[in-house]
């Protein structure tokens, strides 16, 4: 799957509103899929006998063991609560 490389220029207030800063922001790759596409990447372009340091620095992996990515269908038989969290319902 393959994102665009969207960038959208945003104004911010500063200084308790009075001043206007103007950025380019571009979409966060902290989260789902593109997490996950990000994360792909980033361990195909290191070399293959780079130590990682996992497990708050207590294990030490090279990056040719470390594990891949899993994507599951998340849609089908998700649950989700409607009506107030009184309902539940399966998708």
């Amino acid at each position: 799957m393959h994102f665009l490389n969207l960038i959208v220029k945003t104004k911010i207030g500063t200084n308790k509103g009075t001043q206007m800063l103007e950025l380019e922001v571009g979409l966060p790759n902290w989260a789902g899929e593109l997490f996950l596409e990000y994360q792909e990447r980033r361990m195909a372009s290191l070399p293959q006998e780079t130590i990682i340091s996992t497990k708050r620095g207590t294990r030490r992996i090279k990056a040719s063991m470390y594990p891949k990515t899993q994507r599951k269908n998340l849609i089908s038989g998700l649950r989700i609560s409607s009506a107030r969290g009184t309902a539940v319902r399966t998708l």
